[in-house]
């Protein structure tokens, strides 16, 4: 499978995970990597990007994927979408008892641009909204 077809794979499976995915036309796209074409007047760009795994925590994982797709928020403002969203998507997110990742999600705050940004587990089909 090469990286658009990968691409394509995720979103569909993250569109069938997340109950409040908008109705409307997803079109492949180079940068963003989807349109979403919700109606004539609204769409919305959809970057996808794996997690950074060259961190040792899931907070520095998801800062550095950040900092590393920060410079494309730019090019993406221009095109004039109604939101821009990014979804980090990972195999399988690492646990501990003591960790609890959706109490930590929800206690997180990260520094983006981005209208709404995503992580998603595709090994336990969960999908967690990241707050900033």
């Amino acid at each position: 499978m090469n990286q658009q077809e990968e691409e394509v794979f995720i979103l569909y499976y993250f569109r069938k995970h997340f109950d409040d995915f908008p109705k409307g036309k997803v079109v492949k796209s180079e940068s963003p990597d989807f349109i979403l074409k919700v109606n004539s007047k609204k769409s919305i760009g959809i970057e996808l990007t794996r997690l950074d795994n060259n961190s040792d925590s899931l907070i520095e994982k998801i800062e550095a994927t950040l900092r590393n797709k920060s410079d494309k928020i730019r090019l993406y403002q221009q095109k004039k979408f109604n939101a821009i969203w990014l979804i980090i998507y990972t195999e399988f997110i690492e646990e501990s008892k003591s960790y609890n990742i959706p109490n930590k999600m929800n206690n997180w705050i990260f520094n983006t641009e981005f209208d709404k940004v995503f992580l998603f587990d595709l090994f336990k089909n969960r999908i967690f909204q990241i707050n900033h």
